[in-house]
């Protein structure tokens, strides 16, 4: 999310009439929505001045909302989240609501807060015309290591980026979620400390990304005791043998299109953006590639859908089907 605007503006205590914090990191909205909240109406009469409006409401409230004069104070803030409008389906709800944004009186500040956003409607136009719209999406590669080396540093822990590349592929690369395990490595080891991967290990608790990463690394390196014993955990964790045959065959048919783009002369930024997927997750698709021949990934990948069709039509017992297939490609 591209904040030195907004940070600029809370700085300066300059705000514009509406912001629209937009994509798929809700971590990154959140912060700033919050940043937003403390710095526009965070005096002696916040709670008087702010109006908070979660989901599809009835956008008569927003409305008068936005018309109210704000109590001992310069500035009254609505939030607006998940509310749908920037997408079809709310198309005359869409319209009322640039219709407002267009007329917003000086004292009121309104700031969206949303997953998706159509830049060709109405509504996104008049945020742009009338204040400033930010895309937030997760940091990647260094970025995404530094802001979480940053978070430990305040609190006076070191850990080296060989530490923090094993923290992620751990716990995945949700930035919420990282956040509340690095909150965690926090509490444990407490200031003056260096983090190692045995502290991760021991602390965090490991992203269902990650085992089904250990589990494809463990066939593909041949190594079936190892890949039955990760699947037997995932299941004794409540985990469904459906869900992570689902998993097993996203992982290859990554494998297959991360490892054919690249042999086409494709750089690993363009088959990023070919196939919609963050660096780390085509990196991790090329390494765990070459164990496999493009032959065996193909059929292993068919053998995937298969199988979830014999489940599903009930011919195959679930358990014993995924826990047959992992054994058939990892032998």
């Amino acid at each position: 999310c591209d904040m030195k605007r907004i940070k600029s503006d809370i700085a300066k205590k300059n705000f514009e009439k509406c912001y629209l914090l937009y994509g798929g990191e809700s971590f990154l909205r959140d912060l700033y929505v919050k940043r937003l909240k403390n710095a526009v109406a965070g005096g002696s009469f916040s709670e008087m001045n702010t109006d908070v409006f979660n989901g599809a409401v009835d956008i008569n409230r927003i409305i008068d909302a936005s018309e109210t004069i704000p109590f001992m104070s310069d500035k009254r803030l609505l939030i607006i989240k998940d509310s749908g409008l920037f997408k079809a389906g709310r198309k005359n709800d869409s319209e009322r609501i640039a219709e407002m944004i267009e007329n917003l009186p000086e004292s009121t500040c309104v700031v969206f807060s949303e997953e998706e956003a159509d830049k060709r409607l109405r509504l996104f136009k008049a945020v742009v015309k009338c204040g400033y719209a930010a895309l937030c999406a997760a940091p990647q590669g260094n970025e995404l290591y530094i802001w979480a080396e940053k978070m430990l540093s305040k609190n006076k822990i070191k850990m080296d980026r060989a530490q923090t590349m094993f923290f992620f592929k751990t716990v995945g690369y949700s930035m919420e979620n990282a956040a509340a395990e690095l909150n965690k490595l926090i509490s444990y080891k407490g200031p003056d400390t260096v983090v190692e991967n045995a502290d991760i290990e021991k602390v965090c608790v490991k992203a269902m990304e990650a085992h089904i990463f250990d589990l494809v690394e463990a066939i593909g390196k041949r190594e079936t005791d190892k890949a039955v014993k990760i699947y037997r955990n995932l299941i004794a964790l409540k985990e469904q043998p459906i869900g992570i045959l689902a998993m097993i065959a996203r992982q290859f048919r990554l494998m297959i299109e991360a490892a054919g783009l690249t042999n086409s002369g494709k750089s690993q930024k363009e088959v990023c953006e070919l196939m919609g997927q963050k660096d780390f997750v085509v990196k991790m698709a090329l390494s765990q590639s070459h164990n496999f021949t493009p032959d065996t990934l193909k059929a292993a990948f068919k053998d995937c859908l298969n199988t979830d069709y014999g489940i599903k039509s009930g011919m195959l017992q679930d358990e014993t089907a995924v826990e047959i297939l992992i054994v058939k490609y990892s032998g």
